[in-house]
């Protein structure tokens, strides 16, 4: 394997490649990346065997092959090259050995009977007066990386991928981090109908719900059953919606999701189980209903929670006639409350939150407005942008 390729094209792929890898693991092919070179083309893939990543780069390849390398160290290496060095050569050794070249040095062989070698890399002489730039970093045999599922069965429909990062970013806050509670580690992604798709998480003590067409046509999607994708797949399909651009599909082979984005393709494992039924959780109506501004509503909760308990984050929502009161009382540390102007007319009611989980549902919300809307003091409040419908947001209480 030998092949020539711009530094920062290399360097964008090792890049990807960073969160999906296992820093720590009794597998270590797992903390390297598979670099696979062919026609006129550079293939980088890492996976934990959960969440799986690849993406094509174009490069000049002098002879096709395939390699595993550390994927810290290498990306390390490519991104402590010089900015304006060009393009870096890397070559495969004897022995799963291979030479990094930059600067003067980083040519391609020479190769007669493949008219590809016959390119040379667009390096310059001396880059700020290095003549060459040498490194010899092992790797592992290509042939005990354990690739990406196979997807040739997978039916790819088009999506809209604004629409799939704004749902991700709307549910991943209550994607619950609690490994004894599997099937809440994910999200539930479901087909509604002919209306599009919805996407639901929660952790138990908070829940998020947000509705979208995300595609033209949702009946190719075949969602009906709905399927969970793991926290992790979530964080790398937002990671991707946000640095890759390109058309954009999304579809399912057997037990896995597939998400197309230019020449980028995640490949990640769905959970396995059922979602809890989240609409017994979601209220279909409550007897107080408010609209609050967000951002007075955020700015308050931050600074009372300054001296609220650091483990339970506990404040008091008071609501009476034209004032919404945020307080806290901690007896280690002392008292804090803030007052916002509202329309309300009825009765007074006080019900107690974690600040935290408030404040993660009304930052998930992008709208100036909120409709927050309660029951009593044992029932959860609910948050929604100001008159839509498609996203909701809901807080279980707290004993004050």
């Amino acid at each position: 394997m030998e092949f020539s390729i711009s530094i920062s094209e290399l360097a964008r792929g090792l890049h990807r490649a960073q969160g999906i890898v296992e820093k720590r693991t009794a597998l270590p092919i797992l903390s390297n990346v598979l670099v696979e070179a062919s026609k006129s083309r550079v293939s980088i893939t890492a996976t934990d065997l959960e969440v799986g990543v690849t993406g094509h780069h174009k490069a000049q390849v002098a002879r096709e092959g395939s390699l595993t390398l550390s994927a810290r160290h290498f990306y390390d290496i490519i991104r402590s090259l010089p900015k304006d060095a060009g393009d870096v050569t890397v070559k495969k050794l004897d022995n799963n050995w291979a030479e990094i070249l930059c600067g003067s040095t980083a040519r391609l062989s020479s190769n007669p009977d493949d008219p590809r070698s016959t390119q040379k890399s667009s390096q310059p002489a001396e880059i700020l007066g290095v003549s060459s730039i040498e490194y010899r970093l092992l790797g592992m045999d290509a042939e005990e990386f354990q690739g990406l599922p196979e997807i040739s069965q997978a039916k790819l429909f088009p999506i809209d991928p604004a629409a799939l990062k704004a749902m991700i970013d709307k549910v991943l806050f209550a994607v619950s981090t609690d490994e004894t509670r599997y099937m809440l580690n994910g999200a539930f992604f479901e087909q509604l109908g002919k209306e599009g798709f919805r996407m639901v998480s929660t952790d138990g003590h908070r829940l998020s719900c947000v509705d979208s067409k995300l595609a033209k046509d949702p009946k190719a999607a075949g969602l009906e059953a709905g399927v969970i994708i793991p926290r992790k797949g979530l964080a790398e399909m937002k990671r991707l919606l946000e640095n890759e651009e390109g058309p954009c599909s999304l579809g399912f082979s057997e037990n896995n999701l597939v998400l197309r984005l230019g020449d980028v393709t995640a490949v990640m494992r769905l959970l396995d189980g059922q979602f809890p039924d989240y609409r017994q959780v979601i209220p279909e109506s409550q007897k107080v209903n408010l609209v609050v501004d967000r951002k007075a509503l955020v700015d308050g909760l931050r600074r009372v929670s300054i001296v609220s308990s650091d483990q339970k984050s506990d404040i008091k929502i008071q609501i009476r006639k034209g004032r919404l009161r945020v307080s806290t009382s901690n007896m280690d540390l002392g008292e804090a409350r803030e007052d916002l102007k509202i329309d309300y007319l009825g009765k007074e009611m006080i019900v107690g939150f974690n600040a935290r989980y408030m404040l993660d549902a009304l930052n998930s919300i992008d709208t100036d407005q909120v409709d927050l809307s309660l029951e009593d003091d044992l029932s959860p409040g609910v948050l929604r942008p100001a008159g839509d419908q498609t996203h909701t947001c809901v807080v279980m209480p707290m004993r004050i």
